[in-house]
């Protein structure tokens, strides 16, 4: 947990409340490390509550759940999404509850046990400890197949990046795409383009070992960003301008380059 903005993490015992009737309790197995975690730990640009729980990307074992409960068992295996939908509104039922306008808001279960204070988690869910509350609209079964330990990288990473290429971008079949940033949600868009079809799948990177995941994970082409003008090597790769660009850094000087990528 973090006590306040810019200290460091503690590692402490914790509590937590009855449950609620929509709600469950879930033994985590494991949780990835995003960088939004490390916002909230140096920054707090969203103006969060302390103290809060970190962690936000986890997989694990149901291991109760409240009286309403029906879409899980306790032993089912979850990934817990960040987003509560309602699951009663008309988005929810055309089957986009990424969209969900009237989604629940996230009860305060979670104590900090030396003193009983409540804890904040970072987009309700708190996966940085061995167990958290959610409620079960968070919470997606996986098959028992698929180990936790990469089940928990859907959470955030994955679908946020494979999200990007399949469901905003929607690439088509036979195209020239680009991604600048082959870090865990990069390398997703780039597994994204590889199932659309894309014809080119260019990686731009400056680390050549993400650059060597990134074919691994589904480039055709490779570009060292250190190496000259990324925009020009892209598009030398490409055999022409792209019909996508990602941007998966998060800089104005890479948001410029994928403009430049781009067009005719």
């Amino acid at each position: 947990m973090l006590n306040a903005p810019g200290e460091s993490v503690a590692i402490e015992p914790i509590a937590f409340d009855d449950l609620g009737d929509d709600e469950i309790l879930v033994r985590l197995a494991a949780s990835g490390v995003c960088h939004t975690d490390l916002h909230v730990k140096n920054m707090n640009g969203w103006g969060m509550a302390f103290p809060i729980l970190l962690g936000h990307e986890g997989a694990g074992v149901v291991e109760h759940v409240g009286r309403a409960v029906t879409s899980v068992r306790p032993d089912d295996r979850v990934v817990i999404s960040w987003r509560v939908p309602c699951g009663a509104c008309a988005i929810c039922r055309r089957g986009d509850p990424v969209l969900c306008q009237t989604q629940r808001v996230a009860q305060p279960r979670v104590r900090r046990a030396r003193d009983g204070q409540h804890l904040a988690r970072v987009l309700s869910t708190g996966t940085f400890a061995t167990r958290t509350v959610v409620d079960a609209a968070q919470a997606i079964p996986v098959p028992r197949a698929i180990p936790l330990d990469k089940a928990c990288l859907i959470a955030c990473g994955v679908v946020t990046g494979v999200g990007a290429a399949l469901n905003t971008a929607k690439i088509r079949r036979g195209s020239r795409v680009a991604i600048i940033g082959c870090g865990a949600v990069g390398l997703s868009v780039v597994q994204g383009a590889r199932i659309a079809g894309a014809d080119r799948i260019v990686a731009v990177d400056l680390t050549p070992q993400k650059l060597e995941w990134a074919r691994q994970f589904g480039a055709t082409d490779a570009v060292d960003a250190r190496s000259g003008d990324p925009v020009e090597a892209a598009r030398a790769a490409a055999g022409g301008p792209l019909d996508y660009a990602f941007e998966v850094v998060g800089l104005p000087a890479t948001i410029a380059q994928a403009v430049g990528m781009v067009g005719y």
